[in-house]
């Protein structure tokens, strides 16, 4: 059950009150809509309309390819759609793919909100949510920063969790929801002042980008935000090295789609008294670290990471199989792949994905620490860093890299340039071995690596035989 807004603005009421009309026909059908538009409030008010109206909502990327659109069609089994403005759909359909969901699921968890993620394969699947799981996230980000209003500026699409949990944060607390164009806030000059106590949420890459120009009224004003939450992948040393310098207030974020957004943050205190952790769990969420044969660790020691919290999806549709049932996680917990520890104080260091785990010469090497430094340097646009078996050393590492535009260098310049960037900053078990330059590297519209493709490839490039995914 969704709660109401009073602070709701005429123009999102005008938007609602016609959404209504429109999707009237799909409520009284319990037909899914899949909704892409590139309007963040339009995207919001379809997200309330369809809370309102009792309709199973499924966000999408509007710059979805035909091949991903047949995915998501296929798999919701339905006609309609939103799409840019425009309801698409078949009158006559009727049939809902979700019957059984409405059936079994409580009325708390109805309609159901649907929010893309993927693998490494490139397959389009969503992130089951409900707006109690939604508002458990929310409410937990307040009790965290000891707020009661969040005002939340955005400059992520409503189509990723973090973009959707602003809006959610500031519509329950009565907050301010202020929408920014990323590429003019990039190239501006100065950006308006924020509200007091405001939050603004960025991607490692966005802040990387404003700290490379580093213009002091936009510096300014970014050092006025209550927290500036870092999440959607790993910051690297140099990095939040540069943003302490420049007293920047991060609140580095641990969470994925899977938990509607963060189970852990840093305060941004903390952050600038130079902790380097992921915070402690939020009031709604509780972490542990569990070893191999899934016995729980003590604190200090590197193991899988397991989450247990409130705002845990219901499920994957589709459905992959039994063992991502419906309702699983919300019993057994969740366990995303990703290696980490707790410390003493209960703050978690995440060290990077278990797939993304490399040996070489008996060293553990984190895939995402040596990618984080290389786009450190400043001198690509993109990189992967992956594993090629080697007979010698186990594994090798192999970096995969998109030059950035205009650099005037060759690429044994460019080559020579890395290396000497990584000799400063990693120990020299952690340097590539292989370099390959590419124009772009294969990702899903989640922004995730298809590392099945990106290994093809490298294979062919090296001459040698596919390499395991």
């Amino acid at each position: 059950m969704m709660a109401s807004n009073s602070s709701c603005s005429p123009s999102l009421k005008e938007r609602l009150s016609n959404l209504e009309g429109h999707l009237r026909p799909l409520a009284e059908k319990a037909v899914p809509l899949l909704v892409a538009d590139s309007d963040p409030l339009q995207v919001w008010a379809l997200v309330l309309a369809c809370q309102r109206l009792g309709i199973p909502l499924f966000l999408a990327n509007p710059r979805w390819g035909e091949r991903e659109w047949s995915q998501a069609l296929a798999g919701l089994g339905s006609a309609w759609r939103w799409r840019q403005g425009q309801l698409q759909g078949d009158p006559t359909s009727s049939t809902s793919p979700l019957g059984h969901w409405q059936r079994i699921l409580p009325s708390a968890d109805w309609p159901v909100i649907g929010i893309p993620t993927g693998g490494s394969s490139g397959q389009v699947r969503w992130a089951v949510h409900s707006w109690r799981t939604l508002s458990a996230s929310a409410r937990a980000h307040q009790q965290h920063f000891g707020v009661e209003c969040v005002h939340s500026y955005c400059m992520l699409p409503l189509y990723h969790v973090s973009g959707l949990m602003q809006a959610v944060r500031s519509w329950l607390s009565n907050g301010q929801w202020i929408v920014w164009d990323w590429k003019r806030q990039q190239q501006a000059e100065a950006w308006d002042p924020p509200l007091p106590g405001s939050f603004l949420s960025l991607v490692p890459t966005q802040l990387q980008r404003l700290l490379l120009d580093a213009r002091p009224r936009v510096l300014e004003s970014l050092r006025q935000f209550q927290a500036i939450l870092v999440g959607g992948g790993p910051t690297w040393p140099s990095l939040r090295q540069q943003a302490r310098q420049l007293y920047l207030p991060l609140a580095l974020t641990y969470g994925m789609t899977e938990t509607a957004s963060q189970v852990c943050t840093l305060l941004p205190q903390a952050f600038l008294q130079g902790s380097d952790s992921l915070g402690r769990p939020l009031p709604h969420a509780r972490l542990e670290i569990r070893g191999e044969a899934g016995d729980p660790l003590p604190v200090q020691t590197v193991g899988s990471i397991h989450v247990w919290a409130e705002s845990l999806a219901l499920g994957y549709y589709p459905l992959a199989g039994e063992a991502e049932g419906l309702g699983k996680w919300q019993q057994q917990g969740l366990a995303p792949g990703d290696w980490g520890y707790l410390d003493s104080q209960g703050h978690l260091h995440w060290l990077g994905r278990a797939d993304d785990l490399i040996l070489t010469g008996g060293e553990k090497v984190m895939a995402a620490e040596v990618e984080g430094e290389i786009r450190a340097s400043g001198w690509v646009e993109d990189v992967c860093v992956l594993g090629l078996p080697d007979q010698e050393w186990g594994q090798q590492l192999v970096a995969v890299a998109v030059p950035k535009v205009g650099i005037p260098l060759t690429a044994d310049e460019l080559e020579k340039h890395l290396k000497r960037h990584l000799t400063q900053q990693l120990s020299p078990f952690k340097h590539p071995k292989r370099w390959l330059w590419c124009s772009g590297i294969p990702r899903n519209a989640q922004g995730k690596v298809n590392r099945q493709q990106l290994r093809q490839w490298v294979a062919q490039q090296l001459g040698v035989a596919a390499l395991g995914s």
